[in-house]
């Protein structure tokens, strides 16, 4: 059964801030896909599909090494 769950994202203003999120997250353990509503100047929909539910902490660390910083979950 796969899960899905969305993320707050800050920081990201173009497509290479997009790219570089979503390719850090894709490379978690059992993630499927990775779809974001980019918001310039704001905090952008993350959405992260995979085999189980993530450890946050696993995430905010993925989006660190992309440059960004994870903001809060939204339900």
């Amino acid at each position: 059964m796969s899960s899905t769950a969305t993320y707050g994202v800050t920081g990201m203003t173009c497509a290479h801030c997009v790219s570089a999120v979503r390719e850090e997250i894709g490379e978690l353990p059992g993630v499927h896909e990775v779809s974001i509503d980019l918001a310039v100047g704001g905090t952008s929909i993350v959405s992260v599909t995979s085999d189980a539910v993530l450890d946050e902490a696993q995430v905010r660390a993925a989006v660190d090494e992309a440059g960004y910083e994870l903001a809060d979950r939204t339900p």
